[in-house]
């Protein structure tokens, strides 16, 4: 796992997200984190900022193409459930992706955020992601972080999946 910071470019992330430089968690920036695949984990102050993102998905694109990512993983505290970590959501345009309703190779890379940067000492963290799409697509994600003397040494992503909804389709 790796992090790597994008100070001089971070005026062109916000503005790609729609956002304003205010709508960042105070004394955290957005963080290219690496755990296999790189994604730009995005700290936001709350769940109007999140909801207000207005994704440029072009420029995710460009930039995306730009840092060699995945997408952006956007996220706040503040949950819709008591007891879990992060709400989330995914941009992902450079992979035909727009918005995803989970996303565990995401996920994984903010746990390892919320440990290191954050500060949360656990090593299991819930996830919410999908809850902002339209039509809302709910999810949870557990991460299980492994440490050693307090450092990541490696991380396990998972969940559980529920049919919401089948279909027929003839061709």
């Amino acid at each position: 796992m790796s992090y790597k910071e994008i100070d001089h470019r971070l005026d062109r992330l916000i503005s790609s997200l729609g956002i304003a430089g205010q709508d960042l968690l105070s004394n955290h920036k957005p963080i290219i984190v690496n755990t296999g695949n790189s994604f730009s984990v995005v700290p936001l102050k709350d769940e109007t900022a999140v909801l207000r993102a207005n994704p440029d998905f072009e420029a995710i694109q460009r930039i995306s193409e730009e840092f060699d990512l995945i997408g952006y993983y956007i996220f706040f505290q503040h949950t819709k459930v008591p007891a879990r970590d992060a709400g989330t959501r995914m941009f992902a345009p450079f992979y035909g992706i727009n918005e995803e309703s989970a996303t565990g190779m995401a996920a994984g890379p903010l746990a390892c955020y919320l440990y290191d940067k954050i500060g949360l000492d656990k090593n299991v963290f819930l996830i919410e992601q999908g809850h902002f799409m339209k039509p809302p697509s709910p999810s949870v994600i557990t991460v299980k972080l492994n440490l050693e003397d307090g450092k990541i040494t490696g991380l396990m992503v998972g969940g559980k999946a529920k049919v919401m909804e089948s279909l027929i389709i003839s061709i």
